[in-house]
């Protein structure tokens, strides 16, 4: 009977371990599928790209809001690889507007809040409390125009936020400026 007792304290004690750990800013560097995001920026204001996810972190070049449409915010096309500790690693050579301070290197670290993609897509996106086979289908978008705030990632899924949605996580984004209908 203890021995009982014993074993379901210890995996419900996993369970809770599990339960903490679906938040892809703890996640390891790499630790998701490359996808494609923005960087919405004031026109004409640069972001520090360091060389790890902390802001004591050497500067290794910028993005800067050179481009965008009509509104004052400017978009800098980013590939993110991974997230750690609320920071987002970029692919550095397909970064639209990055300009390097030196050393070229493969990947640099921006806040992941800084980040963004939309629900401009074809089709449906699925809304969920966490990612993968635990999560669980909280709503889902369709035809929507909606801007997601990037929090991290973890393979094929996104942590966004946004003020109708909050913190959640997302199957299916778009990062072109001009959508991703059809």
């Amino acid at each position: 009977m203890i021995r009982a007792i014993v074993g379901t304290v210890a995996v419900l004690a996993g369970f809770a371990v599990l339960e903490r750990s679906v938040d892809a800013s703890t996640g390891q560097a790499g630790s998701c599928t490359p996808t494609e995001a923005y960087a919405l920026l004031p026109r004409g204001e640069a972001v520090p790209v360091r060389t790890d996810p902390t802001p004591q972190a050497a500067v290794i070049g910028t993005l800067s809001g050179r481009r965008g449409g009509t509104t004052d915010l400017a978009r800098a096309a980013v590939t993110i690889t991974g997230s750690q500790n609320g920071w987002a690693r970029i692919v550095l050579a397909t970064a639209h507007d990055y300009s390097p301070a030196g050393t070229a290197r493969l990947y640099g670290w921006v806040p992941a809040d800084l980040l963004a993609v939309d629900a401009r897509v074809d089709g449906v996106i699925t809304v969920y409390d966490r990612p993968g086979m635990m999560g669980r289908a909280l709503t889902t978008i369709e035809g929507d125009d909606m801007t997601f705030r990037v929090l991290g990632c973890r393979n094929d899924w996104l942590q966004v936020i946004n003020a109708r949605h909050g913190n959640v996580w997302i199957d299916k984004w778009c990062a072109r400026e001009e959508g991703c209908r059809g």
